[in-house]
C-alpha cells in the first residue's frame, strides 16, 4: 500500500479522531473510506457535466434535423 503524508490542521486531526472513534475504525481507515467516497463523489459530479453537454449538443443537432423536416415538408409544423 502506498503512503501519503499531509497535513491537516487540528480542527480536522480532533474531529476525524473523534468520529473514527465513533464508527469504531482506525483513523487512517476512516481518511480511507473518507477518500474513496469524495472520489466516487467527484467522479459522479465529473460524469454529470459529460452527459449534460452531450445531451445539449444532441438536442441542438435534433432541432436541427426537425428544421430541414419542417422545409422538406411545411405540413409538419
Amino acid at each position: 500500500m502506498a503512503q501519503i503524508n499531509l497535513k491537516l490542521d487540528e480542527r480536522q486531526v480532533k474531529r476525524t479522531t473523534q468520529l473514527a472513534k465513533q464508527l469504531n475504525m482506525k483513523r487512517a481507515a476512516y481518511i480511507r473510506k473518507a477518500i474513496d467516497a469524495f472520489n466516487s463523489k467527484t467522479e459522479r459530479s465529473l460524469l454529470s457535466q459529460r452527459l449534460k453537454a452531450a445531451s445539449a449538443k444532441c438536442r441542438r443537432e435534433s432541432l436541427k434535423v426537425c428544421h430541414e423536416f419542417e422545409q422538406v415538408d411545411p405540413e409538419l409544423e
